[in-house]
């Protein structure tokens, strides 16, 4: 439950930074969802909504179920749509199961979860779903009951996607007295036909992205960790060039060293730096590590997947790592001994650099 907890935290985190305003690749979506992802709310204050999936890649097959959690970082209310790539919408929260779309600060609430009786699972036609959060701070109609249809657990808009589109614009610019703060966040789903056969470590992408030949983790780490240390980037797939952001979160306060590893091997240490040079974190605090509020990462490439590791001991200052390009085969070594030490944890995660 703790790690379910720090891992919404960390979330949270990312998805409330000011550079992740927009945190959905355009070029992922159809040309009738773009146009929607695009609207943004002129007062949203510092109100934020962060929604999660059950799979950290956030790829599903059909006939899969999906999971999705919203957590809001102050009291608010809470809408969201699911945008199909035809355009046709759907409203996921509130739903006929959860009536009432108030959220507490902090506290986690997941969408026609097992306690509901519903579920959300996959059907065609495949591609990129864009989930549409609003966020307010008071009682809001994003769209109106007449333009809801059905009587199933989630409720189709009447018009799809032009309509939704009329909606959101009038409810992202409300009338004087402007005491209403309201919030817009964009989440992608990316699905597909079959999920493929996979092993250990394989990222999982789109029929229309290849899977690399070394889809495989640079440097494995024990199964077995003293406590749970989380890592997370904003995406699964980025372009030479890009600058992703990265965040980490831990159940216990330790001392935070962070690798990348290129597709070629050659690793680095993206943290502490120069700019951020205290390797000590608190118990559940995400810490910016690139992007954000941490320094600028650029991916250089070569493309195919990439590796951030994250280590964090409670024994000693900082993990035994280089502070210079060094080729993973050596840092592996080195990794070897420090994953034995008595309170250290690792933590990994992997992504798609295109050229």
């Amino acid at each position: 439950m703790r790690a379910s907890i720090c891992w919404l935290a960390l979330a949270a985190a990312l998805s409330s930074s000011a550079s992740l305003a927009q945190d959905v690749d355009l070029r992922d979506l159809s040309v009738v969802q773009a146009p929607a992802a695009q609207i943004v709310a002129s007062h949203p204050g510092a109100l934020a909504t962060v929604i999660t999936a059950d799979r950290a890649d956030a790829t599903y097959a059909i006939g899969e179920t999906v999971r999705l959690a919203l957590t809001a970082n102050q009291d608010a209310y809470v809408t969201v749509f699911d945008i199909g790539p035809t355009g046709a919408v759907a409203q996921l929260f509130p739903n006929r199961f959860q009536p009432d779309n108030r959220l507490a600060a902090g506290q986690p609430v997941e969408i026609a979860g097992p306690a509901t009786g519903a579920h959300i699972s996959i059907s065609p036609p495949t591609g990129t779903e864009l989930i549409k959060v609003i966020t307010s701070n008071k009682p809001l109609v994003v769209v109106p009951e007449a333009q809801l249809l059905g009587a199933g657990p989630f409720r189709i808009v009447d018009g799809g996607v032009p309509a939704l589109m009329r909606d959101l614009s009038v409810v992202a610019n409300p009338p004087a007295p402007n005491d209403t703060l309201i919030a817009f966040a964009n989440f992608a789903l990316y699905t597909f036909p079959v999920r493929p056969p996979q092993t250990a470590g394989v990222v999982v992408v789109t029929p229309a992205q290849p899977a690399p030949a070394a889809a495989v983790a640079h440097v494995a780490i024990p199964a077995d960790q003293p406590f749970p240390l989380l890592l997370a980037a904003d995406k699964t797939k980025y372009r030479i060039g890009d600058k992703p952001t990265i965040a980490v979160t831990t159940t216990q306060s330790c001392n935070l060293t962070v690798l990348e590893f290129n597709a070629a091997g050659v690793a680095r240490t993206i943290y502490p730096t120069a700019p951020a040079p205290n390797s000590a974190i608190a118990a559940q605090q995400a810490v910016f590590v690139a992007g954000a509020l941490g320094a600028d990462l650029t991916l250089t490439g070569p493309a195919g997947v990439e590796q951030v590791l994250a280590i964090c001991t409670t024994s000693e200052a900082t993990a035994a790592t280089p502070s210079a390009s060094a080729d993973a085969a050596a840092v592996a070594k080195n990794l070897a001994v420090v994953a034995n030490k008595p309170g250290t944890a690792m933590a990994s995660v992997t992504f798609l650099v295109q050229p």
